[in-house]
């Protein structure tokens, strides 16, 4: 049973009466198919996924520690020995997502969806 039959039922079993039996209910959703995974939306091969997770990864060991935090934030207190204590610092995610995106961008080839299915069209033509 799919999701979209489960609802129909209980819409069905709504239209009879207003109120409808729990024991029905857990009935139906047992019957759902199991393994209804959500399809992504993309798909790519594990070596590209690979590469762009490489790319990450050295984008963010490759920033020094003044690009990831934002200095603005940070908060110090006084403690008892009158030593300067770091209580509190925040992490500057737009920065880091700027530097991801840019490696990004320099390493993959990025192309308008219509381009692509354009290109894909005429090399499937050409064979």
């Amino acid at each position: 049973m799919k999701k979209a039959e489960l609802v129909a039922q209980l819409e069905g079993a709504k239209a009879l009466t207003s109120v409808v039996s729990i024991d029905n209910v857990i009935a139906l959703i047992q019957q759902l198919e199991e393994g209804q995974a959500v399809k992504p939306e993309y798909s790519i091969t594990a070596k590209l996924f690979t590469r762009i997770v490489d790319i990450i990864e050295d984008t963010i060991d490759g920033m020094q520690g003044r690009d990831v935090v934002d200095l603005g934030t940070a908060e110090f207190e006084l403690d008892y020995n009158n030593c300067i204590s770091l209580t509190d610092i925040s992490i500057d995610t737009h920065n880091i997502y700027n530097e991801i995106r840019e490696q990004l961008e320099v390493a993959i080839d990025i192309v308008d969806e219509e381009e692509a299915i354009e290109a894909q069209e005429q090399s499937a033509s050409e064979e």
